[in-house]
């Protein structure tokens, strides 16, 4: 089917039908210009039937290359390549690795060569000192994932540093990884206030009236407004996001319903280093917690299981000094001040119901006179009687507004950029380099690659990297630097993170095992019992799971007949090894590593290949403009401190306490991005494949994918039915927004939802 776009051509093949049926061919573009060729299609001939080229790829003038070799979409390992293709095969792969290229020459958009590199572009030191950024992989002090190697040269006054780009000129990806993100708008941010002075001013950036409310009742969206789309967190209930409920809730189906963790200890430990920060232990006493426990003791609700806790203070505590230090003297006027602490939200789980309960919020800064003190912390407790008044906060709100701030960061910078977006591309640039696009597993993941190459590479240059100059002469920082309170420490504080990253530990039925909210056995997944009945992430999650893993497992059984054919697959191993060895290098003797010598370990790692790039992403990703992107519901920066236990601060001084306007607006059209992605049609969605119909030919494949279809159609409607069903108070809460980011299918509307492929954002 030709698409929007799209030309057929007729061409003529003149081929000797004793060869039998041709395994690939070579094109050669004799024009000025490139040609994206998608599909070559002989219906008929060759003794074989239609014959199909799945090519996906750019073809350049033969000036810049001397042709394509496309395969046909036949999938075989290397020891079954018929031998008149077996050179084709190796000197591709060749080409792709780069072998034979100078290793100093900085990439053309024409190449397809596929290398590693440090993470040594987020920063400029040759534009000024303070703009220098660590060197992220590589060392035990900043372990990371490997990026894609792009050839730029190195810094003058810093050679492990790599030259940025100008903001105008695209970094280098192969040129089958280009894609483009044109029919995605992009919201032009006027000049505004420094903080929003009421929530009102809030509500009129997504066309709202004063009171939350649209205009016309019987709309859906503002198209007039700057965000034509309302966050759901205030679609239907705009004052509801307040509520203690709701502010639990989030924790099991929000923007990072995957940090809460059941406790075993009480009182909650640290595992920072009593010789370097001292005594970091939490202070949340007994005296805190039991009044709110409906006359259990703190140890009976432990050994119920009824206890659990959201702890970001390890990661946030090491760095919280140099933090609120800023802005120093050469980072004036360029970010905005900030006031962070280190939070815990201890929290208690209703058997009846499934719903949980804030019991304290602990918020500790580093000792005044030396880290070495140990925190210094001040414990908040909800009030006895829930009053929300209009105008006004109590300390306590503002204390759940700061142990939000921490919960962003760890969403984005943790959750989403480091554990999708960064630990994906050594998986991506170790297929290309040693799995051919004949191999199985290779056609099996080509999916969950599509557009992650590119989008980490616009990500390096405006989100997470910095120090470019504007035609106007002033400094460009990265949207994520302003937006997020570790500023410059953003990306460093995630290198931490890696250093306990985990590729086993993030098939879901082990990562819900680890955070001790199931238990069973993690090979069983539907048999897991969750200790907290109701949680949507992990009941949608676990029937995603499960589809996921039966496609995978379908898949492999037709090209691998056991065990044996897994450990003699020499491009597999390749793969799997350079992986390990080079893209994760850091922690290659980590004792996790599946040793992929057996069907069930390559079952397991495809599953969470595609999990992580799916339906994790989705469920880490779109969640943040439905709760964080109303910047009070989400702050991902806190600019004033908590008033004292049984305090009140007016509504102005609230929002003079979180992101201010500017901040608030560069989160708001990063974390829009995904929702005007699926409403561009660009999406491709789990299940789908991008690469054309003819992406196989084995009868047996294109049945177990259709199959795996009628599966996701299967959860999307066990999902609707969740959603419907009143008793599941998790499901929506007061704020009547669905839980819908693991609903896998795509619906039309304003807000599109659905599961991508891959990591597009």
């Amino acid at each position: 089917m030709v698409g929007s776009g799209e030309t057929e051509l007729d061409v003529s093949l003149a081929w000797d039908e004793t060869l039998g049926a041709p395994g690939a061919v070579v094109v050669k573009n004799l024009s000025d210009f490139p040609v994206y060729l998608k599909l070559l299609s002989a219906p008929a001939g060759f003794g074989a039937g239609a014959v199909h080229f799945a090519c996906n790829g750019w073809v350049y003038p033969v000036d810049k290359h001397p042709y394509r070799l496309f395969f046909t979409n036949d999938a075989c390992v290397k020891e079954k390549t018929p031998s008149a293709l077996l050179k084709y095969r190796e000197d591709e792969l060749s080409l792709l690795r780069g072998e034979g290229e100078s290793a100093d020459r900085a990439f053309q958009p024409w190449d397809r060569v596929y290398d590693y590199a440090l993470y040594n572009d987020l920063g400029n030191p040759d534009l000024r000192k303070d703009l220098a950024r660590p060197v992220m992989g590589g060392s035990q002090e900043y372990p990371y994932p490997r990026r894609l190697k792009t050839g730029r040269p190195a810094a003058k006054t810093d050679p492990r540093t790599e030259t940025r780009a100008p903001l105008d000129e695209e970094l280098y990806v192969p040129c089958d990884e280009r894609v483009s993100y044109d029919k995605i708008p992009a919201p032009a941010l006027p000049p505004l206030g420094e903080h929003f002075g009421s929530l009102a001013d809030v509500y009129r950036i997504f066309g709202l009236d004063d009171l939350g409310r649209l205009p016309d009742a019987k709309a859906i969206i503002n198209s007039n407004a700057l965000f034509p789309v309302a966050p759901a967190v205030i679609s239907v209930n705009p004052n509801n996001w307040r509520k203690d409920e709701e502010f639990a809730r989030q924790m099991l189906a929000g923007a990072n319903p995957v940090c809460i963790k059941r406790v075993t200890s009480f009182p909650l430990k640290s595992e920072l280093d009593r010789r370097v920060y001292g005594d970091q232990d939490s202070k949340i006493t007994k005296e805190h917690v039991e009044k709110n426990l409906g006359g259990m003791t703190v140890q009976q609700a432990v050994e119920e299981g009824r206890l659990y806790v959201v702890d970001h203070h390890d990661l946030v505590m090491p760095y919280l000094k140099r933090i609120n230090e800023l802005p120093g003297e050469e980072e004036k006027a360029e970010i905005s001040q900030r006031k962070v602490y280190a939070a815990r939200t201890l929290l208690f789980l209703n058997h009846d119901d499934s719903t949980l309960k804030p019991l304290a919020i602990e918020l500790s800064s580093p000792h005044p006179e030396n880290e070495q003190l140990g925190a210094v912390s001040a414990v908040y407790t909800p009030p006895d009687t829930e009053d929300i008044k209009a105008g006004t906060f109590s300390a306590w709100e503002v204390a759940k507004a700061h142990a939000t701030a921490n919960d962003t960061f760890e969403n984005n910078f943790v959750g989403h950029w480091l554990n999708t977006h960064a630990s994906m591309e050594p998986f991506v640039i170790a297929a290309n380099r040693q799995m051919s696009v004949l191999h199985p597993i290779h056609r099996l993941l080509k999916p969950h690659f599509r557009k992650t190459l590119h989008i980490n590479a616009v990500a390096r240059q405006i989100v997470v990297g910095s120090g470019d100059l504007r035609k106007d002469g002033s400094i460009f920082r990265s949207v994520y630097e302003v937006t997020y309170f570790p500023s410059k420490y953003s990306v460093e504080m995630s290198s931490k993170a890696y250093k306990d990253w985990n590729f086993a530990e993030f098939a879901l039925p082990n990562d819900l095992i680890k955070r001790g909210v199931a238990r069973g056995d993690p090979k069983k997944p539907e048999e897991l019992e969750l200790l907290i009945k109701d949680y949507p992430y992990a009941v949608d999650g676990l029937e995603m799971w499960a589809a996921i893993k039966k496609w995978v497992t379908d898949y492999c059984a037709i090209y691998y007949a056991d065990d044996g054919a897994v450990a003699r697959d020499s491009e597999l191993q390749a793969w799997w090894r350079e992986v390990r060895n080079v893209g994760h290098g850091d922690l290659s003797d980590e004792p996790w590593w599946p040793a992929m010598d057996s069907r069930s370990d390559l079952i397991e790692a495809c599953t969470t290949i595609i999990w992580l790039g799916s339906a994790y992403h989705a469920a880490i990703s779109f969640g943040q403009y439905d709760y964080r992107g109303f910047v009070p519901n989400g702050p991902s920066l806190t600019t004033g401190p908590v008033p004292d236990a049984g305090k009140e601060v007016t509504e102005s001084e609230f929002l003079g306490s979180i992101s201010p306007v500017t901040e608030a607006l560069g989160y708001l059209a990063i974390s829009s991005f995904p929702v005007s992605l699926a409403a561009s049609g660009e999406e491709v969605y789990l299940g789908q494949r991008p690469d054309t119909e003819q992406w196989t030919s084995e009868q047996s494949a294109a049945m177990a994918l259709a199959e795996f279809q009628g599966r996701l159609k299967e959860v999307a409607e066990n999902i609707d039915r969740r959603n419907a069903n009143p008793e599941l108070k998790n499901r929506t809460g007061t704020v009547e927004a669905p839980y819908t980011h693991l609903k896998p299918t795509a619906q039309p509307g304003p807000v599109v939802r659905g599961i991508p492929n891959s990591v597009t954002i």
